[in-house]
């Protein structure tokens, strides 16, 4: 199934991996684009690779720094990506999280509270901002906004050396499924969660790991979520919430 062209969306946590495939997969198909990260140099450059990806010359790709962190810092810049774009939403998806290793032994409250600002904090700033942003316009045709939350298994199967990161990943994505029963009834959007259990980059090799290259995942896990959420005609009843690679 195609995917209608012309839309928005905003991406928190701009890297050099998933967002940055599914931001190019998007220009291909004509889609309006913000990226928001904390690094001014990386994002100018995906902004510049994104933009030469564009089949549409009426789309625009944005972009704009801001700590996912700092809850002012992250409700101004998405207040300034949909000003850009009209006001309102269509898509928007948060992927920040601060990966640093941390033994469970070691962490300091402050490590705990800084991976806990980035993922858990920031997902519910983004989810409650967007439930008054979504582009709901086209719910009666049978297209809904989607709130799209990167993940993984982390809640489920801690690992010891990324004990931070698994409690603050374990935040989030129980507020993402508390979005994910709340926001269908109450400002008409599904929230969407795709969850990747391995780690990308292979240590060994240097590259990727088998079968989780970025653009893999992207068809895999994320485009399904834009497929389905224009088709809803019938309601959210046979949504798919969570799904993993």
């Amino acid at each position: 199934m195609s995917v209608a062209p012309n839309r928005t969306v905003t991406i928190i946590g701009v890297g050099s991996t998933m967002s940055r495939s599914l931001a190019l997969w998007l220009a291909s198909v004509g889609w309006n684009i913000a990226l928001v990260s904390r690094s001014e140099g990386s994002l100018s450059k995906i902004a510049d690779e994104v933009k030469a990806a564009q089949t549409s010359t009426d789309a625009k790709v944005i972009y704009r720094t801001a700590d996912a962190g700092n809850s002012e810092s992250l409700t101004a810049a998405l207040d300034w990506c949909a000003q850009q774009f009209g006001g309102t939403l269509d898509v928007l998806n948060y992927n920040a999280a601060h990966v640093a290793e941390s033994h469970i032994t070691e962490v300091t409250p402050e490590m705990l509270e800084l991976d806990f600002r980035v993922s858990a904090i920031g997902t519910l700033v983004a989810g409650q901002w967007f439930m008054r942003n979504a582009n709901t316009d086209r719910v009666t045709k049978g297209e809904w906004p989607l709130f799209l939350v990167t993940g993984g298994t982390l809640d489920k199967e801690p690992q010891i050396f990324f004990s931070s990161l698994c409690a603050a990943k374990a935040a989030s994505q129980t507020l993402s499924r508390l979005f994910a029963q709340a926001l269908p009834q109450a400002s008409k959007v599904v929230v969407g969660m795709p969850l990747i259990k391995a780690t990308i980059a292979d240590p060994k090799s240097g590259g990727y790991t088998e079968g989780y290259h970025p653009d893999t995942i992207i068809q895999t896990v994320f485009k399904p979520f834009f497929e389905d959420r224009e088709k809803l005609q019938d309601g959210v009843e046979n949504w798919t919430v969570e799904r993993v690679i």
